[in-house]
This record gives C-alpha cells, structure tokens and sequence, in this order.
C-alpha cells in the first residue's frame, strides 16, 4: 500500500473537559505535527491525577483535525487510517461520522475509511484522544497522537501492512530457507486471477532473487501465497554483525502492478533451553539487558524517529545487547533501530490483565480488547529479526492463580503461540504478598536488606514483612501453575531465587527481567555462574518521567518510595533523560568491560559522615568532579570504580594509597578536599596501567554548543539535532556546579522542540527558550522545519554565549490531495 504521511499540520485544541474546545472557548488554537505529546509542555502541580507515578503531569483530552481531499477518479480504491500510537482512548472521526475507537494507548490500530469519505469534496478528519482518567499508569504515559499517522491507499487488492511475514527456517552457515507469507486482500465480489512476484535484496539493495506464483485471489477476504526461497551462503544478523536484507512484494493483474510492500529481515537463528542457555545463530549469549520506557526524555512520550535510533545507540556504546521494552509495544522506529543496531528485544504487550493496578489503567479493557492488542503487536513487529521475545505481562496481579491467573496466562501463551510460534514467550513475575498487599511487597523490595535498617522500621511494617517473609518461601509452588506455560519465566528482583530453582524446576529457562541497578555486580555474577539463567534487565537503562525518585539516596534522613513534588523523574539509570551517562553507567561499562579505565566518582562534600540510604533502584550521589569551592579542607568520599587487581589515589601527584579492588568493583577513599587534581591509576599484574584523572575547574567564562555526531542512516520522517550546552572556564573544561540560567534561540531551518536536564525535581518546563544548567550541561533539542541551516544561541548572564549553524535535511512527503 502507498504509505501517505499525514504528521503535519494538524489543528490542536486542549481541553480539560468533555469538550473539544479550550478553556477560552476557542476551538483550535495550535497547529502542530506529530509526533506529538500535549502533556509535555502542560504545567506540573502536586494535586495533578497522574501523582507521584506520571511526574505530576496533567493529563486531558487533546482534538486533533485536519482536511482531506481526494479526487472524484479516486473513489475505487482502498483508503486506511494507521495510527501508530495514540495515549489513550482514541476516537476517529471522518466527517462526523465515529468510524473507529481504541482505548489502548501503546498499539498501532488501522481504521478503513472508505465508507465515510466524500470524494471530490473536503473531508474533515478529527481524533480525539482522552486521558482525562487519572491515575491509569505507573509511570509518565505522555498524552495525544505521539506516534506517526499515515493515509494508506492502494487498488482493491492490496497487501495489509502487517500481511507480509517473513521468517527463516533450518539457518546455517552455508545456507538458510527464507519462507514468505503474502496475504492479499480482495475486496471486490469477484475472484481475480493474480500473479504475486517476491524479490529479495541484500543491505545494499542489489536483488538476490526473484520467483513469481500464479494464484487466484478470493474474493472478500484473503488469500496466502507462500513463497520458500534458499539463499546460500547468507550473512547472518547478530548483535555484533547486523545484517538486514529487504523483500519486496508485488501483486500484478493481468500485467499491471496492483501493490507492492517491503519489509527488512534478518537471517538468524535463536534456541533457549536450560543447558545451553539463550543461543544466536547457535552460540550461547547472555542477555546484557536494560528495561526502558517509552519517553524521549525532554520531547515527552513523542516518539521522533531520530530520538528511537539515537536511544538505541547510546545504550549500545555503554554495552547493552539487549532490552525490554517495559512494559508495552514500543514505536515502529524504536525496533528498526534496534534491527539496525543489533539490540535484542523483549516486546512487552501489558502491564496488568484483569487486576487493576490504577483505577482507570488497562484492565477496563483487558476482557474485550486483549486478542486484537495481541494480534497487532505480533502481526506489526514478527519480521524484526531483533525480536526474540513475546513477553504477555509484568508483575501481573493474577501471578498465584487467583482471579483464573493460570488459564488467562495459558490462553495468553496459546494465542501468541498460534501467531507466531518462532520466538519464546515470558512474563515479568515478582514476588506474591497475599495479605500484605503490594504496599508490604514494595517496603519489602526497598528495605529488605537493600537500603535502611530494617530494625527502625515500625512495628506495623514489620508484621507486613513477615507476611512477605512467609509467602517467599513458596513462590516456586504458588506460582509454577501461573509460569508453566511459558518458554522462559521472567524474574522480577529474585535473582536470590536463580540456584534454588534451578533445581526445584530443571528444565525452566529462567531471565531476569528486572533487577536492582544498586546491585549489578552481585546480581551478574549470579547470571554469569548459573547457565539456565539467560540474562539480566537492569531497571532501567535509562532515566524516564514519572515513578518519581524511586531512585534517589538519603543522607541523615528518610522517605518514602516516591519522592513528593517537585520530584518528577525516576532517578534511576545508567543514562539520564538527555542522554548523559551517569555513574552508575560507568559502572556498568567497567562490570561488562567495556571501559578499561578507572572511574573516579566523589560523594558530594555536604553528605560527608552522613547516614547514607540508598534506594535499591539508585545510586550514591556521586560526581565525577573535583571542584568544590565550598569545601577547601574538609573531608570527602573518593570511590573509584575499577575492574583491576589494585587502584592508586593520588591528589596533585602525591599518592594517597593504594587498595585492593573488591568484589564490587569498588575501593573508597575518605581525604581532605585540596583543588588541583584526582588521579585513578589500574594496576594489572603488579604494573600501572590504566587511569582517570580530574582538574579542579576556574570560574564560569563561557558557553560552549556541541551538535552530536550522527552514525544512522537518513531518516526521512523526522529530523532532529540534539545540542549539549555546556558552561565552561577559560580554558575549557566543564564547571559541573554551574547553574547559570541559559536563554536559547533558534532560527533559520529550524525549530526548538525542548531543552531540557537531568535535575529530577526541576520545575521548569521542557518547552520554553530558557532552563538553569545542571552538573553544568543542558541539552537542546532542535527540529528541522525546512531545508537548510538553522541558526542555535544560546546566552547566560555574566559569560560569553556560543552559537552555530547546523544542516537541517527536512523533507515532507506530502499526500497529494491532503489540504493543509
């Protein structure tokens, strides 16, 4: 089907209510281009639906409209909306007429629209989308169209956009069958006789083979042509190496082309079992997995094409080869790019079944809309040779059998079994509190041993515990009828659990799907040393909005699991929200070594001698500074993170000592802060070699603007710039306390589409021209709106200002007929 891009300039109208005009009475007072997240740019306030868990973001119900005109000589052929994600509850409208309506906000839905349209006339297209209902998500959901919208036109026979599957069959080094199903749809009352031809290229597009089948297409329905093609001597999609082929699809009548569709592919083979573990092309692999959620950080939940890559690829160089896409369908771009990447994905489908875990969440819906969720998630994602896993749940309520948790988790395996039999089916599953209730589960996950001294809790906690303590002791029996019918049971924080099961169920194929981040060492070890366990999903990879500061570390103090407002971001991450690695993301690289060198991280001086609690999902509140005005003379924490045998401290080249790495790939100094230098110096075998060191910074003098370097190919849907802004001194290096207030403009080819940081409990909004530094950085983010250059300043009072043009490549496909 041709593929008509429909992501601009729509009218906007915001409303808090159950109308589709504003608070002012106007009907449509923005125009906007998708993706788009309305709730982004709204005002954060403690008393907002969302609370603590959607970043105290409003929510509300966003109208979209814009005109379509097709020609009179148009009128016999096939027109589909594709709605790639709305949040939540959309409606669709073509001239009044409700011609579709879907309530989940994470599934790509297809709406016909033949019967509404007017041809030869304007024909007036409204989605309305409504997420008024709050709370009905435990994390930052964003609100509005955030996904692509797209006009499908095609001939009465046709091939849906999910109707051409493509999977590999008996993959070896010297040769591996390609099977190729096309649906084509007749939508005519007559049978057709039709010729379907299939073409397969390599990555650089040269055509590899070609065969055509003769059939006979039914009418009003569709008929399968299968197609099995050997490619011998195939280049094999691997983490390291991935390779994608592309098939191309046409269907002739009579000689003339009806439709073409393509889609890439990648030729691979997976196993897993309790031996061998996770197997890629018949080598074992351990998952090096992170979850993540679905926002971009500043842009909200918008899934900008170029926003999916770039994800993909910092998570990538910090050395993940895994993710799990917590805990919904990710954007279409999100698993090109990890195609592209060589990213291995868990694609989750829910968060909750039939038990609610928000009062307005999925389980409304999950009854009646479960199988059409299902089938869109695996029909739209089954040719991504990155997929390897279906996973049907996390954490769901249903896990000990109640609420008939065992037959909908054995309907839920069948079904996605039947649409696509070729990967493993999981599910993410916790710990059961029974009587406790999921509060005496979380307290259990945030003290139990892993933060605070479980003596000074109350006694009321303490009989929770217990309770908790209790049901541990059989999970395996409570749960094996609930995990029995799945291919690998997810382990959401019991890698406690990893041995004991392991024989109590010898032939379960165990990942964990979630584990603490402040416990990474100790938790791959454990994946390392037990074969039957394939992986390990940190949460998460990446700091996102909303669960706001389930990451964050106590000093002389306590909290709850949520942090109050302003707090707004989780905390927790190997990468903050713009993008930046955090500490513990350099941590991780030494675990998995990717990084050689040392890294030196010092507790902020206003902690020192300080009870320190750090959350099981967070990190201490390190920096990699040695810049502390404020604290000549006193005394501070100095870890240094290091897979070496030793570590050396020295300050200004005088050598504080030397200690032996631990365990934790850690060492700790306690010394009195002198400006000058820090220097981390590895030894390896009795020898120096590796190092990291850190120079006291001068004052503020100047901003510096760095555009990040690029390394996907031409996106055309989307261009961004992403921009770090930086307060530098006089000879360049970065002033991690600056916190000067930063004023960007942007001109020419472009456009501002956020600034933001990763200070968790900023007030500030991630729309405006304007936003205080933090650790000394912010990030710009800048989209194309014409071919060109676009011109980026950026100001602070007292310093010199920076600014540099960029090549905007911004390109519309427009739809010939749509009126703007």
């Amino acid at each position: 089907m041709k593929q008509n891009n429909l992501d601009f300039n729509w009218r906007f109208s915001y409303s808090t209510g159950n109308s589709s005009k504003d608070k002012r009475g106007k009907a449509f007072k923005d125009t906007v281009n998708l993706p788009h997240d309305f709730s982004i740019g709204l005002n954060r306030s403690e008393s907002e639906g969302s609370n603590e868990a959607g970043g105290f973001f409003p929510g509300g119900i966003g109208t979209y409209e814009k005109e379509i005109f097709i020609h009179e000589e148009e009128k016999e052929k096939v027109y589909i909306l594709l709605v790639e994600g709305a949040y939540m509850n959309a409606e669709v409208y073509l001239n009044g007429h409700l011609a579709a309506l879907h309530p989940y906000g994470y599934t790509e839905f297809k709406v016909d629209l033949a019967e509404y349209i007017r041809f030869g006339q304007k024909n007036k297209l409204r989605i309305v989308v409504n997420n008024n209902a709050l709370p009905n998500s435990r994390w930052y959901s964003g609100s509005g169209l955030y996904r692509h919208v797209q006009l499908l036109t095609a001939e009465k026979l046709y091939i849906d956009p999910w109707d051409l599957c493509v999977t590999t069959e008996d993959v070896r080094e010297d040769k591996a069958f390609v099977k190729i199903e096309a649906a084509i749809t007749n939508v005519q009352s007559t049978e057709e006789n039709i010729e379907c031809q299939t073409t397969i290229y390599d990555t650089n597009g040269k055509e590899i083979m070609s065969e055509v089948k003769s059939g006979i297409a039914h009418r009003e329905g569709k008929t399968t042509f299968e197609t099995f093609m050997l490619i011998e001597a195939p280049t094999l999609w691997s983490t390291e190496n991935p390779y994608l082929y592309k098939v191309l699809t046409r269907i002739y009548k009579n000689g003339s082309l009806m439709d073409e569709t393509d889609t890439t592919f990648g030729i691979r083979s997976i196993s897993f079992d309790s031996k061998n573990g996770f197997r890629l092309n018949g080598t074992s692999l351990k998952l090096k997995g992170g979850c993540i959620h679905h926002d971009n950080g500043p842009l909200g939940a918008a899934a900008f094409d170029v926003a999916e890559y770039r994800k993909i690829r910092l998570l990538k160089d910090l050395g993940y080869n895994a993710i799990r896409t917590a805990h919904n369908p990710p954007s279409r771009a999100l698993l090109d790019a990890c195609d592209y990447y060589g990213m291995l994905v868990i694609d989750e489908m829910f968060d909750c079944w039939r038990q609610k875990k928000n009062a307005y969440d999925y389980h409304l819906y999950f009854e009646d809309w479960w199988k059409r969720d299902v089938e869109s998630t695996i029909y739209r994602d089954r040719n991504h040779p990155s997929v390897i896993m279906w996973s049907i749940g996390n954490e769901i309520g249903e896990r000990d059998g109640n609420s008939e948790g065992v037959r909908i988790s054995e309907e839920l395996c069948d079904f996605v079994r039947k649409l696509d039999p070729t990967r493993a089916v999981t599910n993410g599953v916790n710990a059961i509190f029974l009587d406790a209730g999921e509060f005496g589960g979380i307290l259990a996950n945030i003290f139990n041993g892993s933060a605070g001294v479980l003596s000074e809790l109350p006694p009321e906690v303490h009989e929770l515990l217990k309770e908790c303590d209790r049901v541990t002791a059989e999970w395996g029996e409570l749960t094996e009828p609930f995990c029995k019918p799945l291919d690998v049971v997810g382990y959401n924080y019991l890698d406690s659990r990893y041995e004991e099961d392991g024989l109590k169920f010898p032939d379960r194929v165990i990942c964990g799907t979630e584990s603490y981040p402040k416990m990474m060492a100790s938790v791959w070890k454990k994946v390392e040393e037990n074969p039957h366990v394939i992986g390990d999903f940190s949460w998460t990879a990446i700091d996102y909005i909303g669960e706001s500061g389930i990451g964050r570390s106590f000093y002389d103090e306590t909290g709850n699991l949520f942090g109050d407002y302003p707090w707004h971001l989780s905390n927790c991450g190997d990468i903050d929200i713009c993008g930046f690695i955090r500490p513990q993301g350099e941590y991780r690289k030494i675990l998995w070594n990717k990084r050689k060198e040392p890294y030196l991280a010092i507790l902020k001086p206003e902690h020192f001698g300080k009870k320190e609690i750090v959350s099981a999902w967070g990190w201490s509140d390190v920096v990699h500074s040695w810049s502390f005005p404020k604290n000549v003379g006193q005394k501070v924490r100095v870890d240094i993170y290091s897979n070496a045998e030793e570590v050396e401290l020295l300050i200004n080249g005088s050598s504080i000592g030397r200690k032996t790495v631990n365990e934790e790939l850690k060492v700790s100094f306690e010394v009195n802060y002198t400006p000058g230098s820090i220097e981390a110096i590895n030894y390896r075998n009795g020898r120096k070699a590796e190092n990291d060191r850190i120079e006291t910074c001068g004052d503020p003098y100047s901003v510096k603007l760095e555009v990040e370097e690029e390394n996907w190919d031409s996106l055309n849907t989307d261009d961004l710039k992403y921009i770090t802004c930086s307060i530098r001194d006089e000879n360049g290096l970065l002033v991690p306390n600056a916190e000067h207030l930063v004023n960007v403009e942007v001109s020419g080819a472009g456009e501002l589409a956020a600034i933001g940081t990763g200070n968790p409990v900023s007030e500030e909004s991630y729309k405006e021209f304007f936003r205080k530094a933090y650790n000394g950085k912010l990030l710009i983010v800048v989209r194309g709106k014409a071919e060109g250059k676009a011109i980026i300043s950026a100001t602070a009072e007292g310093i010199r200002g920076d600014s540099i043009k960029i090549q905007m490549n911004y390109q519309i496909e427009d739809f010939n007929g749509v009126l703007i």
